[in-house]
């Protein structure tokens, strides 16, 4: 799969997901007492379930939406609700921009040279 192909299936895939929590959860934009803290503690709790998820049990049957894995070619097995958790991560990030910021794709990292120089001292 190309590069380009790959990112709109992910794109693709944040919209469905986005769709079922706007279904289960209603518009986020609605709920007065949502706040960005309250996204930052959900992405953790599922990012927490991620990790749990990744210690646990996993499956050697992949699912058709796994592609292919490092742990699945190594072991034979995947973490398979690692991966879903981390999709739902995906999916409340995106919609805590989406509630909160107004972002131009055009404008954010305008001048992705300056950005990895400053990506670079950071590592320092």
């Amino acid at each position: 799969m190309d590069k380009e192909t790959l990112i709109e299936n992910i794109c693709n895939l944040y919209k469905k997901e986005r769709e079922y929590q706007t279904c289960a959860h209603g518009d986020y934009k609605n709920v007065e007492t949502l706040n960005l803290g309250s996204f930052l503690v959900l992405i953790e709790t599922y990012l927490n379930k991620a990790k749990e998820s990744y210690s646990g049990p996993w499956a050697s049957q992949k699912p058709d939406w796994l592609v292919n894995c490092k742990e699945h070619i190594a072991e034979g097995y995947a973490p398979i609700e690692a991966y879903e958790e981390l999709i739902k991560v995906f999916a409340l990030a995106g919609a805590a921009l989406e509630t909160y910021a107004a972002i131009d794709p055009e404008k954010w990292r305008g001048n992705i040279e300056e950005d990895l120089k400053k990506w670079e001292k950071e590592k320092e």
